[in-house]
């Protein structure tokens, strides 16, 4: 049996609120609300839990009151590993 793990929309909100800049990446967000942001490499999407984060990111947009920009910007991870992120800004 396949378990899950439990994301809180509401602290979603509250990390969002807390970054300052006017466009910020799904690392970013993830840095807040899990300490660090490490990247998933060689790990599918549908295992990565940084890719499932921001799939819950962009299914729930409108909700958080974001909207994305950029779907697959190049970024480091805490590490300094090369990844993709996603850039978000708020909604007007």
């Amino acid at each position: 049996m396949d378990e899950a793990i439990p994301v809180s929309l509401d602290r979603i909100r509250k990390m969002i609120a807390q970054i300052e800049s006017e466009h910020f990446s799904t690392a970013d967000v993830l840095r807040r609300y899990n300490g660090g942001f490490c990247s998933n490499h060689g790990t599918p999407a549908q295992f990565s839990f940084n890719a499932q984060f921001g799939k819950l990111l962009k299914r729930n947009a409108e909700d958080l009151g974001i909207r994305e920009v950029e779907p697959d910007a190049s970024i480091e991870d805490d590490h300094g590993h090369p990844t993709s992120s996603s850039i978000w800004a708020r909604r007007a």
